[in-house]
């Protein structure tokens, strides 16, 4: 992968009740000229099997389904052989023509137990076409807004589960479980829901306030577990973390401050920013607790080179970026209510003009695929963004994992 860099990002499929049922791995390879367009096509596949390879499935989606757009020339190709049978879903892009080879491929796969998605399905002859081939339909939500009623009726009779795209609110969430949506893509879950307006409590402030105290960069060990200590669920909760069957240790760490010493500040910090996120919104779906850790991260690569913002602040705007939607209240009215500087304040509220602000505007934008939005990068750059990227949603996954 060396001379063609590329990024991966994952956009989150959901049960109705929040649980994960798999990603949409979301890719931006090499840039060609249009006449080049075949090769740049067969080359994006082979890097993006590579990255899949070498990172490890486990790194970017753990154990849930892989979705993966291909289109006609990787449908005649056998690239899509190259996913997992059990978890590998192949979507056919809605340009894609039904050709006796791109039949040929679609059975082969489902021979293999790949699945097979029709992607931005439309009641048009070629998206018809795939109907009997196909294990999942995805209907863009927002494309089809007039018809969606009408289509998720008529899809009914072909008894394939139905997965709705592009669902950004929770009204549109609500919407699309009522006509018959089995899964969900978007990101509602990471926005407030609708409710009365309502203050914070005072045990909801201390805890977003221990969350920004944790993140003080001159802690030593016995700073961290000192300021730990003063929350004993956390402290009982950090160390069955640390001693559990998912982070193999040769012996028991039996204090805070030998936890930090053994497992490092940075660890030590994430683990409880995540519990406290989790005793925040113990009822939000968990990728939203996930989306945080990774967020805060990913502030912190794509903030790293630049002379401002400490890499502890850059991790805190990301972190709490999701406040709003784990309190169900604005961010503009959860800031007024917390400790924090004004610099954290005016990027949570959306200044994307302070370099704290665009830092997060880039970092969102990763997570989403969103390219264009995040701007020009270094080769070394995009590398690090990916890394990054892959190690922490391994972690979080681990760490979400061993807390049940």
């Amino acid at each position: 992968m060396d001379d063609i860099p590329v990024m991966l990002a994952r956009q989150p499929i959901l049960t109705a009740d929040g649980k994960v049922f798999g990603y949409e791995v979301l890719y931006r390879g090499i840039r060609v000229d249009a006449a080049a367009a075949t090769v740049a096509t067969a080359q994006t596949a082979r890097v993006l099997c590579e990255a899949l390879g070498n990172l490890g499935l486990e790194r970017i989606v753990g154990s849930a389904r892989l979705f993966v757009n291909f289109d006609q020339d990787l449908l005649e190709s056998d690239y899509p052989l190259v996913l997992p049978p059990g978890q590998g879903v192949v979507e056919i892009l809605e340009t894609v023509a039904p050709t006796p080879r791109v039949f040929e491929t679609l059975d082969s796969l489902r021979e293999r137990g790949i699945g097979i998605a029709s992607d931005d399905f439309l009641f048009q002859p070629n998206a018809v076409a795939f109907l009997s081939h196909v294990d999942y339909v995805k209907v863009d939500v927002i494309a089809a807004a007039d018809e969606l009623e009408s289509y998720a009726q008529a899809l009914q009779a072909y008894k394939v589960p139905l997965i709705a795209e592009k669902v950004e609110t929770h009204e549109q969430f609500m919407a699309c479980q009522a006509m018959g949506f089995s899964f969900f893509q978007g990101y509602f879950f990471s926005r407030p829901e609708p409710m009365r307006a309502r203050s914070l409590d005072p045990a909801q402030i201390g805890v977003v306030a221990l969350i920004a105290q944790l993140q003080n960069p001159n802690s030593e060990a016995a700073e961290l577990a000192e300021t730990m200590g003063t929350d004993l669920a956390l402290t009982y909760s950090i160390l069955r973390l640390a001693n559990s069957a998912a982070f193999c240790r040769q012996r028991t760490i039996g204090s805070i401050a030998d936890a930090v010493v053994l497992l490092g500040h940075d660890v030590i910090r994430q683990w409880a920013s995540l519990l406290l996120l989790r005793r925040l919104g113990n009822h939000k779906s968990p990728e939203l607790h996930l989306l945080a850790l990774v967020r805060g991260r990913m502030c912190q690569a794509l903030g790293a080179e630049q002379a401002g913002p400490g890499l502890n602040e850059l991790f805190t705007v990301g972190l709490l970026s999701v406040l709003d939607a784990l309190l169900d209240c604005s961010m503009e009215s959860l800031v007024n209510d917390l400790p924090l500087t004004p610099s954290l304040r005016e990027a949570l509220c959306g200044n994307g003009l302070s370099k704290l602000g665009q830092i997060l505007r880039r970092a969102i934008a990763y997570e989403r695929g969103d390219w264009p939005a995040l701007g020009s990068l270094t080769v070394a750059e995009q590398r690090n963004a990916m890394m990054v990227y892959c190690e922490v949603t391994q972690f979080a996954h681990s760490t979400l994992g061993a807390l049940g």
